[in-house]
């Protein structure tokens, strides 16, 4: 059904991974991605972030073996409330489906840990 109240442009994968934010002074503040879409994500994190300010985002991606890394997102907080930030890419996000990938494979990997 659609919900007239809903403002969001693209669908939101539910997503728990890593990320830091760095400002052009190279501070680095570290959150969780919560959920993730192609436009923008909402980051779990107790650190002061500025809302309308530009932010480089790298996000991790953890295997059992492996990780990797998805950085030099250009991102710009658009609300922080006590725990957590929304942001905007400015670009979409062009790895978008990596995510889904991932996610699958999380999903699969607490299966067999079951």
């Amino acid at each position: 059904m659609y919900n007239r109240e809903e403002r969001r442009e693209t669908s939101r994968l539910q997503l728990k991974t890593p990320v830091t934010l760095s400002d052009n002074k190279n501070n680095t503040s570290f959150g969780t991605i919560m959920d993730l879409s192609a436009t923008g994500a909402l980051i779990r994190t107790t650190e002061s972030l500025l809302v309308n300010k530009q932010y480089t985002l790298t996000i991790q991606l953890t295997g059992e073996h492996s990780k990797l890394l998805i950085g030099d997102l250009s991102v710009s907080i658009i609300r922080h409330e006590a725990d957590q930030v929304g942001v905007k890419f400015t670009d979409k996000m062009e790895w978008l489906t990596i995510f889904y990938v991932y996610k699958s494979k999380c999903n699969q990997y607490q299966k067999q840990n079951k």
